[in-house]
């Protein structure tokens, strides 16, 4: 049971998951211990045979075929594998004769190195300040659009990146449904990334062409109806508010 996020309990798809379900794939097959990675999970059964499952966009499950389902992994079929060790997208495999076994993913192994144009397809410039810039993406494995912020590293003293971490954490602590979601951050070169949720409006479009959408003139008053939609803005302003401020009362 779990998120299932990156479809990592090796169910077959990514969708969420409230209640035990059963892995066709594992039945019958006399497993004996599992090892998790960061997003993907390992078997071994009772002969010493290895099956993963769970996401695979990075090979990190030791097998060229398509992820998330559980399948064996062939080429340790005659390894007698008996211990693995997982990282978060790297494994290492022991054998009983004392023998071991690596793989590693190309991006871990690359230091992040062309990390953002690896993952993601740039379509637009969203936003543009001393903050950085932020750009409209989509994942190429996943096919989510997504916000990515991009802040030039300046200042590489231990004070100013101390601040930045502090930020990024912040940034991931924050769990509410009023404020845009925080996903992953990462170095490259001189620039940090941090991936957000993509949101099509903000609040300032919002507020411009709401007068429009009521078909209503400049200075004219609001109808009940906008007045109540106005008052649910404004409610949603204070509950990402409150959000910063844990403290701060209606």
């Amino acid at each position: 049971m779990g998120s299932n996020a990156w479809g990592c309990l090796g169910l077959g798809h990514k969708n969420e998951v409230k209640t035990p379900q059963i892995i066709p794939q594992l039945c019958n097959q006399r497993i004996q211990r599992f090892m998790n990675g960061g997003d993907f999970v390992f078997a071994i059964n009772h002969v010493n045979h290895v099956f993963s499952g769970g996401n695979n966009w990075v090979k990190q499950l030791g097998r060229h075929t398509k992820g998330l389902g559980f399948e064996i992994i062939s080429e340790l079929n005659d390894k007698n594998i008996t211990q693995i060790c997982c990282g978060t997208n790297h494994s290492l495999a022991l054998t009983t004769n004392g023998q071991v076994y690596a793989w590693v993913s190309k991006f871990e192994n690359k230091s992040f190195e062309n990390h953002y144009q690896n993952l993601f397809e740039e379509l637009s410039p969203i936003g543009l300040g001393g903050f950085g810039t932020v750009f409209k993406v989509k994942h190429r494995f996943d096919e989510h659009i997504y916000a990515v912020k991009r802040v030039q590293l300046k200042d590489s003293s231990d004070k100013n990146m101390n601040r930045i971490l502090k930020e990024v954490k912040n940034l991931g602590k924050v769990r509410s449904e009023y404020v845009v979601q925080y996903y992953n951050s990462w170095p490259e070169t001189n620039f940090l990334y941090i991936q957000m949720e993509f949101c099509s409006e903000n609040l300032r479009n919002i507020l411009e062409i709401k007068p429009k959408v009521f078909d209503r003139d400049l200075g004219e008053a609001m109808s009940s109806y906008e007045y109540f939609i106005s008052c649910e803005i404004f409610r949603q302003i204070l509950e990402i508010l409150k959000t910063f401020t844990p403290g701060m009362r209606h």
